[in-house]
């Protein structure tokens, strides 16, 4: 009979672009893809059990709830004076662009290489999403933008105003489809926080 191995020391997170050290909050239960680059990480705040999966880019302030999942491929963009904001249980599929700074494409320099008073008129603000919400493949969410509680919009779309709570939008611009379960859901996050309690 083999002698029990003891178990390996944990290995320190390593990431090619940022020290883990340098983020404002990074709570329990955290992955983050060795790719995954953060140009401001001491203005972003991770939860607990949360994923950031490998070749996501964030170039804003983030405040993340718990169990929210970052597919591959995301794009957090606004520069250090935008914000996005993610409450408990949301989820981003791969590629989607939370885009919370635009630059003014007709009567300023559009890029981020020249100073604010050259840029015309930009747009800096705050997106957020409530708890449940999820955002399909490839989909494209302007600056100023509040999606409610239980949000869900299909792949491909492009969201440019504030979507009520319990609804799924889809399209471009994203159009009302239908109403989502919200009981249902709220029964199965109960469900699931009373199964870890035991």
């Amino acid at each position: 009979m083999k002698a029990a191995r003891a178990p390996e020391p944990a290995r320190p997170r390593r990431n090619l672009y940022f020290a883990f050290s340098r983020l404002k909050r990074c709570g329990k239960n955290v992955i983050i893809g060795k790719s995954v680059r953060i140009r401001y990480p001491e203005l972003v705040e991770i939860g607990d059990d949360c994923i950031i999966d490998d070749f996501t880019y964030i170039s804003t302030g983030v405040q993340l709830g718990s169990r929210v999942h970052i597919s591959a491929g995301c794009k957090l963009i606004g520069g250090p004076d935008a914000r996005v904001v993610m409450g408990d249980f949301s989820t981003l599929s791969p590629g989607v662009v939370l885009a919370a700074g635009s630059d003014d494409y007709v009567g300023g320099i559009a890029t981020p290489l020249v100073p604010r008073a050259y840029k015309g008129n930009v747009q800096i603000g705050e997106i957020r999403m409530g708890r449940h919400c999820v955002i399909g493949s490839n989909a494209v969410i302007l600056p100023s933008v509040s999606l409610g509680d239980g949000v869900a919009v299909g792949a491909l779309s492009l969201v440019k105003t504030s979507l009520p709570a319990w609804t799924l939008w889809a399209g471009i611009p994203a159009r009302r489809i239908r109403p989502r379960k919200r009981q249902q859901i709220l029964t199965l996050e109960k469900q699931l926080r009373d199964a870890r309690r035991t």
